[in-house]
């Protein structure tokens, strides 16, 4: 085995053991309230994991000033968790497409 494909298995196993995401402490919603929005907005994250950081794609439904909290399909399963604002960045190609274009779009992929 190479170190690329030990590099693969590495992360493999890391994302088995979950994501981490931000504690309650860090996110402070006491003096920093999340806000909810619907339909959700398409991004990439950077997602934690023990040993590893994946970049997904995912959307946002719940967002504070300094956080925002992503879901995203690993195969079957979905993931939500807290990050950090810095970590996101929008996904500029769907951000151009109406709503009836994207769910067009979503479902087509599935």
């Amino acid at each position: 085995m190479g170190p690329e494909q030990a590099s693969q298995l590495q992360a493999q196993y890391a994302r088995r053991a979950g994501p981490i995401g931000l504690t309650v402490e860090e996110l402070d919603f006491e003096h920093f309230p999340s806000k909810n929005g619907f339909p959700g907005i398409p991004v990439k994250a950077w997602i934690r994991f023990p040993n590893c950081a994946e970049l997904v794609d995912g959307e946002v439904y719940a967002w504070t000033s300094k956080a925002a909290e992503v879901t995203w399909k690993d195969g079957p399963v979905t993931y939500r968790t807290w990050v950090w604002s810095s970590a996101v960045t929008r996904r500029e190609d769907l951000n151009r497409a109406n709503l009836g274009e994207r769910a067009d779009r979503d479902s087509n992929s599935k």
